[in-house]
């Protein structure tokens, strides 16, 4: 009798275990994201908080708890708010697909400014947002549209694309610090017609690209041929500490003509050669000598790629009236062509994690019809097989 009761003893210490277990599953946050790097040109849509994720979708900061069966909600504490007025904590009018997260808040800019007095000139502001959603204000403002910018190391990195003093446009990249300190310009292109690119800040690095046509061409001479005016594209460091700025540093011999910079992604430099449909495919170690590793030849419409996949962007097409998005191997192959919604467009693709991959799309969001802008998850061993879906985890 004795023993029988030392063994249900123990069979109701092992369930009692169990369950706790169990409970101590159900209450402990997923964040199926972390480590979360999203940033791409003019996309950061989806950042790491301390306990959940934020999203920007079409002008509308959401909290998300990083469950993929959880919709993302509005950073918004006020009842009955229609989270498209400026009395909304969540609606930044005129914001991009970028924003940043640093010490419990929120920076992104908007492309409604105001007008210096003096010179009358446009100034672009850029916003704090409380991560909990209880206040937001302007901390700063720079004189030029940032279409591309990144925040870094407690400064904003912005560029410009204006004349110098020959009259011709040229890339610059700018920094202020987010106290709201003094600006300065840190690199400007000795190209004509640049642009820059990969504006991205790792570890004590700031990384950038740019592409644009030499000086010595004359642009406005009537008999150049202006689309096929062969185009130079570099690459460089800069160091915020020390100011030190390095041009194609270690790079694999092919002195960055030529090359299309697409995206950085787990420590790697992802970037093509060659000015056909088709390109080559490359990467590299941000940091460490040595030449880049060839991934394979880029379909038509790749844009960026990491350790397991190229991604194209969305393409229309005509007959079906349908678009898609496409994922292929290293060899070029397809592996899944996932369609969009009717109307859908501007899809972008961003590798996260070794799980996870995150999309941002505008058009059509929902079964009824309803259009507007929508962010996606699709979980990449899902992928591999060609069965992956499109989770939505915030629809606007």
């Amino acid at each position: 009798m004795k023993s029988k009761k030392v063994l249900f003893l123990m069979i109701w210490i092992i369930i009692m275990c169990f369950l706790d277990a169990c409970n101590k599953d159900k209450t402990k946050p997923s964040n199926p994201l972390e480590p979360l790097n999203c940033e791409f040109d003019c996309f950061n849509f989806i950042v790491s908080g301390e306990e959940g994720y934020y999203l920007l979708c079409d002008g509308l900061i959401d909290y998300w708890d990083g469950e993929i069966d959880h919709k993302a909600t509005p950073l918004c504490k006020r009842p009955d708010c229609s989270h498209r007025t400026d009395e909304c904590t969540a609606f930044i009018s005129g914001s991009y697909k970028k924003m940043f997260y640093i010490d419990g808040a929120l920076y992104l800019f908007s492309s409604f400014g105001r007008k210096d007095p003096v010179t009358k000139a446009e100034e672009i502001p850029l916003w704090k947002v409380a991560a909990d959603g209880s206040s937001k204000e302007r901390v700063l403002y720079v004189k030029e549209l940032p279409q591309l910018y990144t925040i870094f190391q407690d400064h904003v990195y912005y560029e410009s694309c204006t004349e110098n003093e020959e009259g011709k446009y040229v890339s610059r990249i700018h920094s202020k610090p987010l106290n709201g300190g003094e600006e300065v310009v840190i690199w400007e292109s000795r190209l004509q017609n640049s642009l820059a690119g990969t504006l991205q800040g790792i570890g004590d690095t700031l990384y950038f690209g740019e592409s644009g046509i030499d000086m010595s061409i004359d642009m406005n001479d009537p008999d150049i041929d202006i689309y096929n005016v062969e185009t130079e594209r570099n690459f460089y460091t800069y160091q915020p500490e020390t100011g030190e700025l390095q041009k194609n540093p270690e790079f694999d011999g092919k002195d960055g003509k030529y090359v299309f910079f697409r995206n950085i992604h787990e420590g790697k430099l992802y970037y093509s050669y060659g000015e056909e449909r088709e390109k080559e495919f490359w990467c590299k170690p941000l940091e460490g000598e040595g030449a880049g590793t060839f991934i394979g030849v880029q379909p038509s419409g790749v844009n960026r790629a990491d350790s397991d996949f190229m991604y194209a962007y969305c393409r229309m097409d005509l007959e079906r009236g349908t678009s898609s998005v496409k994922a292929y191997d290293h060899e070029g192959n397809l592996v899944q062509e996932i369609q969009l919604p009717n109307g859908a467009n501007d899809m972008a693709w961003v590798p996260v994690t070794e799980e996870y991959i995150l999309g941002y799309y505008t058009g059509q969001v929902n079964e009824e019809g309803k259009s507007g802008t929508a962010i996606i998850l699709i979980e990449r061993d899902k992928l591999a097989e060609g069965k992956a879906e499109m989770i939505r985890i915030f629809e606007n």
